[in-house]
């Protein structure tokens, strides 16, 4: 990855990108999804839901509205 960022900047050839928030996500991607792993994790060991603040099922990241919302989400992808 560092290689082809330097390569680039030799050549002088930019990315375009549409908007500068797809911009910022893209040169900061990997520091972004890092940090999101490990509030995943912290998340899971105290027992919080990791999409919303509740306390979690045993041995399940979701609380029982979320748990309920992704099994929805499940059959309905499996159908298809």
């Amino acid at each position: 990855m560092v290689i082809k960022k330097l390569w680039r900047k030799v050549r002088g050839q930019k990315k375009e990108y549409s908007n500068r928030f797809l911009k910022f996500y893209h040169e900061n991607k990997t520091r972004l999804n890092k940090e999101r792993r490990g509030s995943y994790h912290v998340k899971q060991k105290k027992g919080i839901c990791v999409r919303c603040k509740r306390k979690s099922l045993k041995n399940i990241v979701f609380c029982s509205y979320h748990r309920k919302k992704q099994q929805e989400y499940n059959k309905k992808a499996r159908s298809t």
